[in-house]
């Protein structure tokens, strides 16, 4: 069998990674090439790959991350894909919290390793949340430090607000950390396949290994919503939240607007919403840092309770 290509997409929760898979799944379109996709995601549910569609062979690894529960499973997912779709190239998006070089180190397993060519880590960095790195936990900054020092190309990802002189502090922060990678400068991770250069990794450098829930203490929950929720409540709910909430993704209706969905996006304190034209499941998704999951899970109930 030839070797499939392999793309690793790596990055810290809403750093830009679904958006730039989009953005490469786009560009491959005109290729000609056979594309497959994996992702990993700490929920139960994914709600990045309702996003992706259904157009592109998908395997989903949820439920934990691949550099700790799902390494197995990495092979097996990988695996599938090659013997049901034959692909040319597999996109893998991380978890936010994975480390690159533990799923370089799945890929690299003997039962799959002879089948794979790995093109490229991609670590993708969000420009403002590094610049704010100091209000994280010094875990969590370490695992910040690993991903960008693993990654072949660094993409510096939401730069539109950021003065010169930060955007050249950026650089030099990651040029220290690693001088060897390329980087771009981005907003909405826009990039084309072009800018990706080959590294053709085949072997295992050292690095520290982060265990998600032992050393970084984080979870997820996963909430379906069943009813429409108040706009004005949800939105008081989220002014509440600590800054220990690194994510929330997920889709919800609101009883000001009926019968539409919204993607809903929440990245270190920031909401936005995307109406959506398909009726997608009310998947919802809340990722952080010692997170009382009983807790968030009654205040949504609350929420949706109200009416």
């Amino acid at each position: 069998m030839a070797q499939v290509e392999v793309v690793i997409i790596s990055g810290f929760l809403g750093s830009g990674k679904t958006t730039l898979l989009q953005n490469l799944l786009m560009d491959e379109k005109g290729s000609g090439r056979k594309v497959a996709v994996l992702m990993n995601e700490l929920g139960e549910t994914s709600v990045d790959s309702d996003i992706i569609g259904d157009k592109v062979p998908l395997q989903e690894l949820l439920n934990g991350c691949i550099c700790c529960t799902a390494k197995d499973e990495l092979e097996i997912s990988l695996l599938t894909l090659f013997h049901m779709h034959q692909p040319d190239v597999i996109y893998i998006e991380a978890s936010g919290v994975a480390h690159p070089i533990e799923i370089l180190d799945a890929c690299l397993s003997p039962v799959i390793a002879d089948r794979i060519s790995i093109r490229s880590i991609i670590t993708t960095v969000d420009a403002d949340r590094w610049l704010q790195r100091s209000r994280n936990s010094p875990q969590l900054n370490r695992l910040y430090e690993e991903q960008v020092k693993h990654g072949d190309t660094l993409i510096i990802n939401k730069t539109i607000r950021l003065s010169k002189k930060e955007l050249q502090q950026i650089k030099a922060d990651l040029k220290s950390i690693n001088p060897g990678a390329i980087l771009h400068i981005t907003n909405f991770s826009n990039i084309s396949l072009s800018g990706i250069p080959y590294s053709n990794r085949n072997s295992i450098c050292e690095f520290e290994k982060l265990n998600v829930h032992q050393r970084l203490h984080i979870q997820s929950l996963t909430y379906t919503f069943t009813n429409e929720i108040k706009k004005t409540d949800f939105e008081n709910w989220l002014m509440k939240l600590p800054d220990t909430i690194h994510r929330i993704k997920g889709f919800v209706r609101f009883e000001e607007e009926k019968g539409k969905v919204n993607l809903f996006q929440y990245t270190y304190g920031v909401p936005s919403y995307y109406p959506q034209d398909i009726a997608f499941k009310n998947h919802f998704v809340v990722i952080g840092e010692n997170l009382d999951c009983r807790e968030v899970y009654s205040q949504l109930k609350d929420l949706e309770n109200k009416y």
